[in-house]
C-alpha cells in the first residue's frame, strides 16, 4: 500500500513540473513569420566567407526590435552608415583573434589578459578610424514572432551590408597592428609584426 502511495505521488509530482518545464523551453523560441527573401543569403551567417572585391571590404549591421518596417530599414541603413568606424574595427578585432599565435592559448589567465589588451587597443583605436562612408549593397529583413509573459510579441529584424574602401579598412588594420607593436606581451608583438610583414611583404 505504502509503495502504491509513493507511485501516485511521484507520477503527481511528475506532472505538476512538466508543463512548467515546458514553458520555460518555449518562452525562448522564436519563429520566422516572414521574410524579405526565400532564403536567407549567405552574407549574414557568421561562417560567411566574404568572396574578396579588389576595391572594397564587406561589413555587417544588425538591428534587432523593429515594429515599424518601413521606418526601421531607414533608421537600420542610416545606424550602419554613422557606425561605419564601429563596424570596421570589429571585423579588425575579430580578424586579430584568427591570428593569435597558439602559445596564447598555454593558460586561461595569459589568454584572457591578451585579450583584454586587444580589446583596449581596438577601442582606442575605434576614435582615430577615417573612413568614407559606407555604401549598402544588401537590405534583408525577417518578422519573427516570440513568447513572453505577457504574450506573443512580434518584430523585425534586420541586416545591413555595407561597402567600404578597402584601403580605409588596411589604414586601420595598418594603424592597430602599428599598436599592438609596443605591447609588453610577446604574443602580441608577434602579431602585430605578422600583419604588418604581411601587409607590406617587400
Amino acid at each position: 500500500m505504502k509503495k502504491r502511495h509513493r507511485f501516485y505521488f511521484t507520477t503527481m509530482i511528475f506532472f505538476i513540473f512538466l508543463p512548467i518545464q515546458s514553458c520555460i523551453t518555449f518562452t525562448n523560441k522564436e519563429t520566422v513569420i516572414e521574410r524579405s527573401e526565400k532564403d536567407q543569403p549567405e552574407w549574414i551567417q557568421d561562417n560567411w566567407q566574404q568572396n574578396l572585391e579588389k576595391d572594397s571590404v564587406y561589413l555587417i549591421f544588425k538591428k534587432t526590435d523593429i515594429y515599424n518596417l518601413n521606418l526601421g530599414l531607414k533608421q537600420a541603413q542610416s545606424a550602419a552608415i554613422l557606425q561605419t568606424s564601429h563596424l570596421i574595427m570589429n571585423k579588425i578585432q575579430k580578424t586579430l583573434l584568427t591570428k593569435l599565435p597558439a602559445s596564447s592559448n598555454n593558460s586561461n589567465k595569459k589568454r584572457d589578459s591578451i585579450l583584454y589588451e586587444l580589446s583596449q587597443v581596438v577601442t582606442s583605436n575605434r576614435l582615430a578610424v577615417v573612413s568614407q562612408p559606407a555604401l549598402p549593397k544588401d537590405v534583408y529583413w525577417e518578422y519573427r514572432q516570440r513568447d513572453t509573459d505577457n504574450g506573443p510579441e512580434r518584430f523585425y529584424i534586420v541586416w545591413v551590408l555595407l561597402s567600404v574602401p578597402k584601403i580605409d579598412y588596411e589604414s586601420a588594420l595598418r594603424t592597430t597592428a602599428r599598436s599592438l607593436t609596443k605591447s609588453e606581451h610577446s604574443d602580441i608583438v608577434d602579431l602585430g609584426q605578422n600583419i604588418l610583414q604581411q601587409m607590406n611583404p617587400h
